[in-house]
Parts: structure tokens; C-alpha cells; sequence
């Protein structure tokens, strides 16, 4: 797998096929349509060279290697969210940080 060219959003709609099972419940929780999810699900596939999720009477079974997959999943993205959010906490009123500005005299 080529990590430089591989788009994360792509491990977002993995972890929530898994948890969901099904992709049009996935496709409404990652506000996006069925063949969008459906098509993500088919780079997916390719990506991991596995099925990944298999069609089943009632929405889709996960393989082993996706199951493996699922708890390092979880942590890494929750993970990337836990710094993502901690930066919009920032208030720099009541930072304790020191700052360099600058800039030349010329106008």
C-alpha cells in the first residue's frame, strides 16, 4: 500500500462500514451518498487487497482481515480527532506562550 498517495478519508468510511455493516447506513452518517460510499468501499478493497466486507442477507459481514483491522482503526482516528480538537481550544488570552514578531521598518 502506498501510504503517500493514500487518502485518509478513506479510513473514516472503513471504520464506520465495520460499525455500521451496511452501506447506505454508512453512506447517511458520512453525509454522503450510497455510490459514493460504495466506490470508496471498492478503493478500499483494492487498497487492503481483501473483500474487506462480504454481502450478506442483512447488510454485510466483516472478513477476519477486517476485523484485525478494526480496534488499530479506531485508535489511530480517534487518535488524529484527539489532536485535532485539542487546537480549537485554544485561547491565546490566556496563552502562556511567547510570541516573535517580525517585520521590516520599511513602508
Amino acid at each position: 500500500m502506498d501510504t503517500k498517495r493514500l487518502d485518509l478519508n478513506l479510513l473514516v468510511t472503513l471504520e464506520t462500514l465495520l460499525i455500521e455493516r451496511n452501506v447506505t447506513k454508512a453512506a447517511a452518517r458520512l453525509h454522503l451518498s450510497q455510490p459514493a460510499v460504495s466506490a470508496q468501499l471498492n478503493r478500499l478493497r483494492q487498497e487492503f487487497d481483501d473483500q474487506l466486507l462480504i454481502p450478506a442477507q442483512r447488510g454485510m459481514t466483516p472478513t477476519a482481515k477486517a476485523m484485525e483491522l478494526l480496534d488499530p482503526l479506531r485508535q489511530t482516528l480517534d487518535q488524529v480527532r484527539a489532536t485535532l480538537s485539542s487546537h480549537r481550544n485554544f485561547n491565546p488570552a490566556k496563552a502562556r506562550l511567547i510570541f516573535a514578531i517580525a517585520c521590516t521598518d520599511y513602508l
